[in-house]
């Protein structure tokens, strides 16, 4: 650091730099769903749906809520 950053600069990054060593609660699996995994979902959801026109973006958000929910659920089956 340096010396004409004032105290209170400093703390404040001390502080940041603890926060991102800090593990986090949760899976990373959780917090980090791929494109690709949510794609498939979302066209499983498109399919069983009977290939309806103009709801891609509700079943991507669809898809992203019940991968989320199932990893929250501890829930290994893959879709």
């Amino acid at each position: 650091m340096s010396k004409y950053m004032t105290k209170s600069k400093a703390t404040q990054m001390s502080l940041m730099q603890q926060a991102h060593k800090t593990p986090h609660p949760g899976s990373v699996a959780t917090a980090m769903l791929t494109h690709e995994e949510i794609a498939k979902r979302a066209y499983e959801i498109y399919a069983e749906k009977e290939c309806p026109q103009g709801q891609c973006e509700q079943n991507w958000l669809q898809a992203g809520r019940d991968m989320k929910n199932q990893d929250q659920a501890g829930d290994p089956a893959a879709y």
